[in-house]
């Protein structure tokens, strides 16, 4: 998505999650992502996650991006279409 200019950035954690799912408690490891877009690129950023994420029901969870800091902002809109 980076390479699409959906995103300007992506960082990728690995983490441990309990949940439940199909009335069962899970304890799985999975990975964090990160995404960093535009207010233009969101819709076709969470489209493209849904499309290619292998769970049924991924999360795909939005930040607002209110407070962050202009010169980073102005990074983002500039590495993004």
């Amino acid at each position: 998505m980076v390479k699409e200019k959906i995103t300007a950035c992506v960082n990728i954690s690995k983490i441990s999650s309990i949940y439940s799912w199909n009335n069962k408690i899970e304890n799985s490891s999975e990975y964090l992502a990160l995404f960093k877009t535009t207010q233009k690129n969101k819709k076709k950023l969470k489209e493209k996650i849904q499309k290619t994420h292998p769970y049924d029901v991924p999360e795909i969870a939005e930040i607002n991006l209110s407070s962050i800091n202009k010169s980073y902002l102005k990074w983002v809109v500039g590495s993004t279409l």
